[in-house]
């Protein structure tokens, strides 16, 4: 192989060093722990919280005593959460980590430190009016932690206006679900003592006076719970102490939902397991791990005292538990009977490991990807092409890994406007040996400019003992790309062949044109390469690019970034899957490529009438 300087040098494979595991090996769960907010104290151990709670409904029941303990709930969501909230469970986790059936559904609402901290949080977020989402795995309570908190703000905040969203509106409120939002509100309600209530408990229930479908009002404090499915226009015309948006991910209008709502309120809640790139809720995430807003609260299953008894920070080495080679991640009991349970990584992904990668639909194998990566990814030089050589820049819009010293190439443009919403991407690669040694990634360059880079490359640094074999496609900037290449006098372009009755002469139909059927081929043909080592990636960006492919409603495969989620369009734009994908499509097809233009002397009749053009031309 050889540098940029011609001298010999191997490639600078990428290698992952053991990181620190986020948090202790051991879940500690005290008997007893001191609240911040009320100073008082908080058993943690069953038996004792069951008697400190029928010490309190005594004392919240007596007169003399009631006002203190109202005071103390009215301080402190975890002094009120821990000693009067009730819980629904209906499974629990044995020590050898197996999911049983629960022996007592009815059980009281006992935080564990996780779940301290996520209280804590979300209620300063309110206060303080900021964004909080909720990242979780499944059954880590976090709808109950916001329902919870809706209600201790409609018992404690005067005047406090809540509304709980989700999908359709029979997640919110629909008769005898427990699986709805408002049927955990009338949970709590019917298990709080009745001193507690603002009314009787009959006017208070389903049907009953201040308890309508989606509504529930406090008489006294003016406070109300409403509910509705997200629309476009959510919370319109109203004032909002918080919005919550549960199970975000799976909202077809998240995005309009939640810039709505912003006019609606200081607070938006987001809460959801993850679906994959494409969401809205996996856009949030992204802004929050990058600029902090909104603020990300993590519920997994590591911190579950049953589900994450016994963890060990262990790596994946061949991504075979969690769809990722070389992830590092918690391993327990409890999680190795779900990889066997499920046996499937997306769903793995999705429900307990909290990654809004492997999670969704994907069109590319999550762990072949990441053994890709592992083995082959590796830091390029940034370049520009000066006097036909690659020379070093720190911006340069060339990523450049090693070059064979004799190869052919093959390149292939996703050719974007230019306007700065997406890339235009070219990528080459060796015919001989299938590395893809360099890509050019640039969101600015307009596809005229683009034409004279590639046709540039495939003239110097890409060229062997011919010039390279360049594509692209056609679809929406690149109608035109012929043209500007053939400006450029390159000549050794991909055209689409058709074998007809009376001539076997190529047509001049130039480019791949994609449409649903032709875009699943190519990509399925850069998949199974991936999968048979026939082509090496050395671009960890790029290839973590391709598990953001996964497959749409209507059976379409794309990026999940590219969903619009307020029309369910997707506009076509350029990006380095294509161009990889292209690249392989290249190859395979230049053995049976002849270019059949002639060329004429200078001076002579054919050049002179230029009959290379009507040649080009015959079968248009």
């Amino acid at each position: 192989m050889l540098s940029l300087d011609g001298t010999t040098t191997s490639s600078k494979k990428k290698t992952q060093d053991a990181p620190l595991p986020p948090k202790t090996a051991e879940i500690r769960i005290p008997e007893c722990w001191e609240d911040p907010d009320s100073g008082a104290i908080i058993w943690s151990d069953p038996d004792r919280n069951r008697e400190e709670r029928e010490t309190l409904l005594f004392a919240v029941e007596t007169e003399s005593t009631r006002d203190r303990v109202l005071d103390l709930c009215r301080k402190s969501i975890l002094f009120w959460v821990n000693y009067f909230a009730w819980t629904y469970n209906v499974k629990t986790v044995d020590d050898d980590g197996c999911e049983i059936p629960a022996q007592e559904q009815h059980v009281p609402f006992i935080t564990w430190p996780v779940q301290n901290e996520s209280f804590r949080e979300l209620n300063s977020a309110i206060l303080e009016g900021r964004d909080v989402l909720i990242d979780k795995s499944r059954d880590m309570g976090a709808s109950w932690i916001c329902i919870t908190t809706a209600v201790w703000q409609w018992l404690f905040a005067p005047g406090a206006q809540v509304l709980l969203t989700s999908r359709v509106e029979d997640l919110v409120d629909r008769t005898g679900d427990p699986d709805t939002l408002f049927w955990k509100i009338d949970y709590i309600i019917q298990n709080l003592p009745p001193s507690m209530l603002p009314a009787k408990y009959e006017e208070m229930r389903r049907g009953g006076k201040h308890r309508s479908h989606m509504q529930l009002v406090n008489p006294k404090t003016s406070s109300t719970i409403a509910g509705q499915a997200t629309t476009e226009h959510i919370g319109r015309g109203g004032r909002r102490t918080f919005v919550l948006f549960d199970e975000m991910a799976s909202m077809q209008n998240g995005r309009a939902a939640w810039q709505s709502a912003a006019d609606t309120t200081s607070c938006r809640v987001a809460n959801s397991t993850p679906l994959g790139s494409g969401t809205e809720f996996t856009r949030l995430w992204e802004r929050g791990v990058k600029n902090g807003s909104p603020k990300i609260l993590t519920l997994g299953y590591w911190d579950h005292p049953g589900k994450g008894s016994g963890r060990k920070w262990i790596k994946d080495e061949e991504g075979d538990m969690t769809g990722t080679a070389g992830r590092w991640f918690w391993w327990t009991p409890w999680f190795e009977k779900q990889v066997a349970r499920r046996g499937d990584v997306s769903d793995i992904g999705q429900n307990i490991l909290i990654d809004h990668t492997t999670s969704g639909d994907l069109f590319f194998s999550a762990s072949n990807v990441s053994r890709h990566i592992q083995s082959h990814a590796s830091d390029p030089t940034r370049c520009e092409i000066h006097k036909g050589k690659f020379i070093p820049v720190d911006a340069g819009r060339w990523y450049v890994w090693d070059l064979p010293e004799m190869d052919n190439y093959v390149m292939f443009a996703d050719i974007s406007s230019g306007k700065g919403s997406s890339n235009s991407a070219i990528a080459a690669m060796g015919i001989g040996g299938g590395d893809v040694v360099a890509e050019f990634v640039d969101p600015f360059i307009s596809p005229h400019d683009l034409a004279e880079e590639a046709s540039l490359a495939g003239n110097t640094v890409f060229s062997g003992s011919d010039t390279a074999f360049i594509g692209w496609e056609v679809n929406g900037p690149g109608e035109a790309f012929y043209e500007d290449m053939r400006r450029q006098d390159y000549t050794n372009v991909y055209y689409q062949r058709s074998i007809g009755e009376r001539t076997d002469r190529s047509s001049r139909r130039y480019g791949w044109r994609s449409d649903r059927r032709s875009k699943r081929i190519l990509l399925s043909a850069l998949s199974r390469a991936l999968v048979r080592n026939e082509i090496t990636i050395h671009s960890e960006a790029g290839l973590k690019e391709l598990l953001e492919y996964v497959y749409f409603e209507d059976g379409s495969i794309g990026p999940g970034t590219m969903r619009d989620e307020r029309t369910g369009a997707r506009e076509s734009h350029g990006d380095r899957v294509i161009a990889y994908a292209g690249c392989v499509f290249l190859r395979n097809e230049v053995p049976h490529f002849d270019v059949v233009v002639p060329k004429y002397l200078t001076g002579t009749m054919g050049e002179v009438m230029n009959h290379a053009e009507v040649w080009e031309n015959m079968d248009e």
